[in-house]
């Protein structure tokens, strides 16, 4: 009996996440523009550009500016 609810509950998660899923989320045609893939992962793992006494709250906060630096180069917005 466990075992059926449990299942009953992963179908009506999955099922109401299918749905309710904006079109953005399910859009992933911006993992073919190779330059904006690469200028994230230089901000991501670019850890060079940091000074090396950051807190990881001042890295997060490095990583999400080139975060956003990226997406105004390369789609005009944050």
């Amino acid at each position: 009996m466990k075992v059926s609810r449990i299942t009953l509950l992963a179908l009506a998660a999955t099922a109401s996440l299918g749905l309710a899923a904006p079109a953005s989320a399910t859009d992933w045609s911006w993992l073919s523009n190779k330059d904006y893939i690469a200028c994230l992962q230089l901000y991501a793992y670019g850890n060079f550009q940091m000074p090396p006494n950051l807190s990881p709250a001042q890295q997060a906060a490095y990583h999400e500016k080139g975060r956003q630096f990226c997406n105004r180069t390369y789609y005009g917005h944050n």
